[in-house]
């Protein structure tokens, strides 16, 4: 699979129910693009929303902060934190609140549970690795990487059909069955959810290719887009091995690329599974 051009993005628009991209959205990386943002203007927008206020003061106030006293002011949680941590982590909340249960044939409670785990799990590999990546842009990956996921559900009432034909084959991936029945995939609609919100474009060819088997492989991605799509990979194997017991599809495919990608060797990897499933467990207690 390779890049999607305007044409295409222009035709999933027309073609496809797709969520509104928030206006409180639109607002803020409209002050975050310009030469000199403001950062009051930035801390007012997110005042406005009671729970996204909630959010930011959480995120603040996290032990990751290490704050003796807590932080209360908006203003003050937007100087600490930054406003590239503040544009992900409003992307991150509003992106749960344009989906609705109603009109959409899977559980979505289920699927932010799924990305949520996932999203903890590439935050987690990164921090292991001695090349340092942004934090934020693991967190927000593990988020979006299956966005497409929800968008299909709301467009095709049989498309659990689909999901669950992918959780019982061991050899065709979820895109390959999606593309025998529908004239879209859900990598493809997430890219367009990833690019459409403005994330780094790294972070869209990963969306858009994190089914690609060869990946890896090939000259055109950067060594930053290898280096996501390997942490992603590990990440969704670790979920999907605590959760049914065996590997991802075509794990066997992609594994020792995906280790010489993150510099690991196969005890490195197995110690790095068993941790993650610790974590998830911990997690979930």
């Amino acid at each position: 699979m390779q890049g999607i051009d305007e044409t295409l993005l222009s035709q999933l628009e027309a073609g496809f129910k797709l969520p509104v991209k928030p206006a409180a959205l639109e607002q803020l990386q409209a002050e975050l693009n310009r030469n000199d943002p403001s950062i009051d203007v930035v801390s007012e927008l997110i005042a406005t929303d009671v729970a996204m206020s909630a959010t930011v003061l959480r995120v603040v106030n996290s032990p990751n902060f290490g704050k003796e006293k807590e932080i209360t002011d908006i203003n003050y949680a937007v100087i600490l934190l930054g406003l590239n941590t503040i544009s992900h982590i409003v992307s991150r909340y509003l992106l749960k609140q344009v989906f609705r249960q109603q009109g959409c044939c899977i559980s979505l409670a289920r699927f932010w549970d799924t990305s949520t785990e996932i999203s903890r799990l590439c935050v987690y590999i990164g921090q292991s690795l001695t090349r340092s990546l942004p934090a934020d842009n693991l967190q927000t990956l593990g988020l979006f990487h299956d966005i497409g996921i929800p968008v299909m559900a709301m467009n095709y009432p049989d498309y659990v059909n689909v999901l669950n034909e992918a959780n019982d084959n061991v050899h065709a991936s979820l895109t390959q069955l999606e593309d025998k029945r529908y004239p879209c995939n859900h990598a493809i609609l997430g890219f367009y959810m990833a690019h459409s919100w403005h994330l780094p474009k790294v972070l869209c060819n990963t969306v858009l290719r994190h089914h690609d088997l060869d990946f890896l492989d090939e000259h055109q991605s950067s060594e930053e887009e290898r280096l996501y799509y390997a942490i992603l990979k590990v990440a969704e194997n670790i979920a999907h091995t605590h959760k049914r017991f065996r590997s991802i599809n075509n794990w066997s495919s992609i594994e020792s690329q995906v280790l010489v990608t993150l510099g690991w060797q196969q005890n490195e990897y197995q110690a790095r599974l068993e941790a993650g499933e610790s974590l998830l467990i911990f997690n979930a207690n």
